[in-house]
């Protein structure tokens, strides 16, 4: 069976463009999740295409290896980075940071206020994020502030964590998103997890799921009967295999 750095090397070989290493399902033998980035040329194409994805994944199946493609935008990343330092360098003293999420092109930004922000100061971070996100390729259909939504505590964050891990960052805010949470954006997450991991509660595996540390699990404590966190988490897990 291959292991999780000779799958890459396959994928690379066949001109797929890796992120990272590639993620081996604890629970199926063989089976792997591969981050792979993606851009768009002029034409709006996805490189890799579907049909490059495809051909990749029917050549490792061939080796007995079963990949399941997670594809990661380049240019969010640069989107969300790029207005971050935008806002913050215009708007420091009002803004303490930004999210960006996006569909398609439907740009969503989400603001983290040092303070409240009056009608006017929302105006100015308005035409700045829009003008900005427009120089991306990228339409802004919605702006709003982080205070007053129900985003998730780390309590909850690592409350979910024991149900469902391990598992990577993008599907925990799945999770925390289904569970009726607002989770702004994949960094928003990633920075989240990275604070727990700081203060000794989270760890990041070598695979680069997540999990909690064994302080976590004591200060979050139990209960016994139907309530049980580790009913939950049987019947979590059982619903997902479903």
């Amino acid at each position: 069976m291959l292991s999780e750095s000779e799958v890459v090397r396959h994928l690379t070989d066949a001109g797929i463009p890796v992120s990272g290493t590639a993620v081996r399902d604890s629970e199926t033998a063989g089976s792997f999740q591969v981050f792979v980035e993606f851009e768009r040329d002029q034409r709006g194409r996805q490189i890799p295409s579907n049909a490059q994805l495809d051909s990749a994944r029917a050549s490792l199946f061939d080796l007995g290896v079963s990949v399941d493609f997670i594809l990661t935008d380049a240019l969010m990343r640069d989107a969300e980075a790029g207005l971050r330092a935008s806002l913050l360098h215009s708007f420091g003293s009002i803004v303490r940071n930004s999210f960006l999420a996006k569909d398609g092109r439907d740009a969503y930004v989400w603001i983290v206020p040092k303070r409240q922000i009056t009608a006017e100061e929302v105006v100015g971070i308005t035409a700045k994020s829009r003008a900005l996100l427009a120089e991306m390729g990228l339409n802004l259909s919605n702006m709003a502030l982080t205070t007053g939504q129900n985003l998730p505590s780390k309590t909850r964050c690592l409350s979910m964590l024991r149900l469902v891990a391990p598992v990577t960052s993008d599907a925990l805010a799945g999770h925390l998103r289904e569970a009726g949470f607002v989770v702004p954006s994949a960094d928003w997450m990633v920075r989240r997890l990275d604070g727990l991991r700081k203060a000794g509660q989270v760890v990041r595996l070598r695979s680069g799921l997540y999990t909690l540390t064994l302080q976590a699990l004591k200060g979050l404590g139990t209960v016994k009967g139907r309530c049980s966190p580790d009913v939950a988490r049987m019947l979590a897990l059982a619903s997902h295999r479903g």
